[in-house]
């Protein structure tokens, strides 16, 4: 898989307040996984760079450098829409990042560093179902305002390409069936607990929290019908097979249709691609 760094720059202009089908739940939970991303994929690119000595193949070698690209702009882009949000009323938005970012160091103390590559893994793997799902379900995308579904797209496409970098370096550096799974048991509780915790705060601030009808909406479309976090779940769960690769779900053909779409000859993102 080739893993190019693009060099995206977005500019988030008269974005709606409730950008996800003018819906606050929806809206919030999509803002609060954006302010989860800075120093997530900060933390990804540390544990996978600290084996890097250690890869012998130099397609991996060259896969490595594509993935700590693709995140360092992924990075990048999301601080700058978390910054938008601080204009939409979420002022504690850089309050999460920081405490985010002091999580993750003490993770750092408390496991070691095959562990957090096992961790990176199973995230990597979330971020993996709810890119494919984007990129092949037009209800999901087609609820976004048009000035911020390019900005998923993209991030979408690039998870897409390298979804199996740190799970391939995992394996080259000796990481065992038992870790990863144990380790994906205990990322899921911890993940669910931070984001459903941010989307909470990020509600309260909405001030929708305490009026569930004017969230229904959303939590249906999410949950129930046609409940695109529930339709996950098989998804999630081939993760604990021993035989796993997160190459054993072919996207080759929709990476190619996007690929083209965004960045094809005629592509909506070449205007934004930078030197």
């Amino acid at each position: 898989m080739e893993i190019p760094r693009r060099n995206v720059e977005f500019a988030f202009a008269d974005v709606p307040r409730d950008w996800c089908q003018d819906d606050a739940y929806q809206t919030t939970f999509l803002n609060a996984l954006s302010l989860l991303f800075p120093e997530g994929e900060q933390f990804f690119v540390r544990s996978v760079k600290k084996f890097h000595d250690q890869i012998t193949d130099p397609e991996l070698q060259r896969e490595v450098v594509g993935f700590v690209g693709q995140e360092a702009m992924h990075g990048r882009e999301h601080r700058d829409f978390n910054q938008m949000l601080v204009t939409h009323g979420y002022r504690e938005a850089p309050h999460v990042e920081a405490w985010l970012k002091g999580f993750l160091k003490t993770v750092c103390k408390v496991i070691g560093p095959k562990s957090q590559l096992a961790a990176t893994c199973a995230l990597e793997h979330f971020t993996a179902m709810l890119a494919e799902q984007l990129l092949t379900d037009a209800r999901m995308r087609d609820a976004m305002d048009p000035s911020v579904r390019s900005l998923w797209l993209w991030h979408a496409l690039e998870e897409s390409e390298h979804k199996a970098v740190a799970f391939d370096v995992y394996r080259a550096v000796g990481g065992g069936y038992a870790r990863r799974a144990w380790i994906m048991f205990l990322t899921t509780i911890i993940f669910f607990a931070v984001a459903f915790g941010v989307h909470l705060r990020l509600m309260a601030t909405r001030k929708v929290l305490l009026k569930p009808w004017r969230w229904v909406r959303g939590f249906g479309r999410l949950y129930i019908y046609p409940g695109f976090f529930t339709r996950l779940v098989p998804a999630y769960l081939s993760y604990f097979r021993p035989s796993f690769h997160p190459n054993d779900r072919d996207t080759r053909a929709v990476l190619a249709s996007w690929r083209d779409q965004l960045f094809g000859d005629r592509g909506e993102l070449l205007p934004r691609l930078a030197a």
